[in-house]
């Protein structure tokens, strides 16, 4: 995944990002590294974070991608390969549960 911060090779210009929408970002960054960590808790929380569907949340994956106009079943198809099933483990067991069952994970506000 290229970083977002990266400046544009073909000379167009990017508008500016607020402060908010880097933290949106930020999060979004952060649970991409977590699905490469070698820590499998990590990996999990990361993997349940970009498959859930809810909209709950300011900082869930599909409010954020809603807010930039990405689309989440694009971004979790190129994602493929991290998101496999068998590194869900525990994640499917709470992936629906509501925000009680995620509470701690490092996505939520």
């Amino acid at each position: 995944m290229r970083s977002v911060f990266l400046g544009l090779s073909n000379g167009e210009v990017r508008p500016s990002l607020k402060p908010e929408e880097r933290l949106l970002l930020a999060v979004v960054e952060s649970a991409y590294w977590d699905l490469q960590s070698p820590d499998p808790t990590k990996r999990r929380t990361a993997t349940t974070y970009f498959l859930d569907e809810r909209d709950h949340h300011t900082f869930s994956f599909v409010s954020i991608c809603q807010h930039f106009s990405w689309s989440p079943g694009s971004i979790r198809f190129r994602l493929n390969d991290l998101l496999k099933p068998g590194d869900l483990g525990h994640a499917v067991s709470t992936w629906g549960m509501g925000r009680e069952a995620m509470a701690g994970t490092p996505y939520l506000a």
